[in-house]
């Protein structure tokens, strides 16, 4: 507990839950934590856009509120969550709905916070938000927690890095949550302080399971029996996460491994996404060469990925870029070996290859023979699903990553310019 006096923290977000979004989940798996180290959290979110709502987004019917209107608060692992109703095609003016009424949230009384955590893309159009923010006195911190795409045109990023040095040099401090991301911050000439706070893992939630037995009511809703070995993999069903990768991978041994099952844990963002069109049916027929369709499991998204780590035998993420990926963690937690391409990201933080995870190249060759090295030695897997599991313990607990943000939190709050 901190002894901090108690701070008021906006947590501010274009999407926010039930909306999947790596860091959007991490954060939001901090709220309690947050409240416990003396800080009033409340969330300040919007709606998606209609190319990527979700069949459960629909349900909600958010589009009855006309654009720009606040709709009734909720709450989100009990801390109050202020949406507003945003445009639905992407471009300039949802993002000018977004900062106008974050600034009329932050001009409120009621909700005007001591400090603001930005989460998800920040854009040079948000420079005159920032601008306004720093005249009312309010820090601000932001989140880099993935490594960016290559650049474009070598013109165009000319001018999209001085938009984004002015960005983020109008911030009070920016949080990366290992060191080549601070290091992409300084390289690029922004001068804001940084801080480097890792993502912590609950490991109240995330742990092994107490016996075989606790982990067979998932799988058998699979179809996975005990002696079966399930292969997983948790993120969105995008390109970047290399899910294509995977299954070609598995594919390439599931004829002479048939005991072995592919989890695909998360959100069917080749199904929501028209622009993933191709994708998607990159995926159906390479399920399909697989020759073991039945063996291909996609889960959709999910609220008990724990559970799914717990029930899991091993662990892929052929990532092309991240930050600190949580999901990874989280295996380690479970104590489920892992197996990791060098995404672009990737650092020391994250713990050492051939000691706490495999590290193989990001091709198919290279990951097919990785599998097939946990798939055919037992003793291998408890070895590295040993050291990965203590290694979690001891460095990156979630209470150590909670401390260091709620510090931060405090600090800048009591520093404020009234």
């Amino acid at each position: 507990m901190n002894s901090s006096p108690k701070h008021r923290l906006c947590l501010a977000s274009p999407l926010f839950y039930p909306t999947y979004g790596g860091s959007q989940l991490r954060f939001m798996r901090y709220l309690p934590g947050l409240r416990e180290r003396d800080l009033e959290v409340h969330v300040y979110t919007g709606t998606p856009h209609k190319k990527e709502i979700t069949s459960a987004e629909e349900g909600l019917h958010w589009d009855r509120f006309p654009v720009g209107e606040f709709m009734p608060d909720t709450e989100v692992a009990g801390t109050p969550v202020h949406r507003v109703r945003l445009p639905d095609d992407k471009g300039k003016h949802r993002t000018a709905v977004y900062n106008s009424k974050l600034l009329e949230c932050c001009n409120n009384p009621q909700h005007r916070p001591d400090v603001l955590q930005m989460v998800g893309p920040l854009k040079p159009a948000s420079i005159p938000l920032l601008k306004q923010l720093r005249s009312m006195g309010i820090p601000m911190l932001y989140a880099v927690t993935v490594a960016p795409p290559k650049p474009g045109r070598k013109k165009w990023f000319s001018r999209s890095q001085r938009e984004e040095v002015e960005l983020f040099n109008l911030l009070d401090c920016i949080v990366t949550n290992n060191t080549p991301l601070r290091e992409f911050v300084r390289a690029i000439g922004i001068t804001t302080r940084v801080e480097i706070i890792a993502n912590g893992v609950d490991l109240q939630r995330f742990h092994p399971a107490d016996d075989p037995q606790q982990r067979q009511p998932l799988r058998d809703s699979l179809g996975i029996g005990p002696d079966d070995i399930m292969i997983t993999s948790i993120g969105g069903i995008i390109p970047r996460k290399g899910p294509d990768l995977l299954l070609d991978a598995w594919g390439r041994l599931a004829a002479r491994f048939p005991n072995s099952h592919l989890v695909l844990v998360g959100p069917r963002k080749d199904l929501e996404q028209s622009g993933l069109r191709l994708f998607r049916k990159k995926l159906e027929k390479l399920t399909r060469k697989s020759g073991a369709p039945e063996r291909v499991h996609f889960t959709g998204l999910c609220d008990n990925v724990d559970e799914y780590a717990r029930a899991s035998d091993i662990f892929v993420l052929p990532s092309e870029r991240e930050g600190m990926p949580n999901s990874v963690l989280e295996s380690m937690a479970s104590r489920v070996p892992v197996i990791i391409t060098p995404f672009k990201g990737l650092s020391s933080d994250l713990g050492t290859p051939g000691t706490h995870f495999i590290l193989c190249e990001r091709n198919v060759s290279a990951l097919s023979a990785a599998l097939q090295q946990l798939l055919e030695n037992p003793e291998l897997r408890a070895n590295y699903a040993t050291q990965g599991y203590d290694w979690v313990r001891q460095t990156l607990s979630i209470d150590k990553s909670l401390d260091r943000y709620a510090n931060l939190y405090h600090e800048l709050a009591s520093s404020r310019t009234p």
